[in-house]
């Protein structure tokens, strides 16, 4: 694996790769809203040695986090066009996480044929809000979290390691693979760290997946075979899924280029470590 620059407008991607040995297939890999890259490490280990990879730090996340805007996520989905035509690849299975999902129905829908077939990783499909939330209190839940996070300073590598030990969803479920994956998360600032990532990207992503009509509807309309892997809970570990397992399966009822996964036991964040990394890279290698 190997980090490489890939221009767009105005500046750079960072985009982690590994080209695929002869006559073997490449897969484009996107992470979510505050992720980058390395949060696929988990997964790669359990990939074929031979399969290509092409995995961004996208706009305003990771090494890309001083890249340009726009941020909206279509402009993310053409980023990986960009991507693919950089290393000459016409076409490739698009696996996306979380956010990462939307991205990968977007580039689908608006690069046909270049998305061979889908996996969303517990994304892609709308998500339920409280009734009566406004726009704003909708974003609010979506990314204030996640803004929140950004303005903190952490003393040492350490110490944002054990911000996460204590998130909801890890407590008890920690895996030391974690520290490769969230070290990468974070950039020197003076005397303190903080989290790399730009604030107008954070915003501007959740926004389109929780509120922009196209890109919420981009998966159940999807023409691409897709598979939607879904989980029994959530992003703190309470029950019910961040995708409603009802709307994936009303969405697999009525189009039948979808296939829903439930994988129990699993959360949001433990689906992409351990037993639940195992099973996202089987899949994404049985479709490569």
């Amino acid at each position: 694996m190997q980090d490489v620059p890939v221009a767009i407008d105005g500046g750079f991607l960072n985009v982690w790769h590994r080209a695929p040995a002869a006559d073997s297939p490449t897969a484009v890999l996107v992470h979510g809203l505050t992720g980058t890259s390395r949060w696929w490490t988990p997964v790669l280990s359990h990939l074929p040695e031979e399969m290509g990879l092409i995995i961004p730090d996208i706009r305003g996340r990771g090494q890309s986090w001083q890249s340009p805007g726009p941020y909206d996520l279509k402009t993310v989905a053409d980023d990986i066009a960009t991507c693919l035509d950089h290393f000459e690849v016409p076409a490739a299975v698009v696996a996306g996480y979380s956010m990462g999902a939307w991205v990968a129905t977007l580039f689908a829908q608006r690069r046909p044929g270049r998305a061979r077939h889908l996996i969303l990783v517990d994304g892609g499909f709308p998500i339920q809000f409280d009734p009566g939330s406004s726009p704003e209190e909708i974003l609010e839940q979506v990314v204030g979290p996640a803004v929140a996070r950004l303005s903190v300073e952490f003393a040492t590598p350490h110490a944002y390691l054990d911000f996460w030990r204590d998130h909801p969803a890890l407590v008890g479920r920690w895996d030391e693979a974690l520290a490769e994956v969230l070290n990468y998360d974070i950039r020197k600032s003076g005397d303190v760290w903080r989290v790399r990532a730009n604030r107008d990207a954070i915003v501007a992503g959740g926004s389109d997946f929780a509120l922009d009509p196209e890109t919420v509807a981009s998966g159940i309309s999807t023409a691409t075979p897709t598979t939607l892997l879904v989980v029994d809970h959530g992003m703190t570990d309470r029950p019910g899924g961040f995708t409603p397992l009802s709307t994936a399966r009303e969405a697999a009822d009525s189009n039948p280029n979808i296939e829903v996964r439930l994988l129990e036991g699993l959360n949001h964040y433990t689906l992409m470590f351990g037993a639940g990394a195992a099973i996202v890279a089987s899949i994404i290698a049985s479709h490569g």
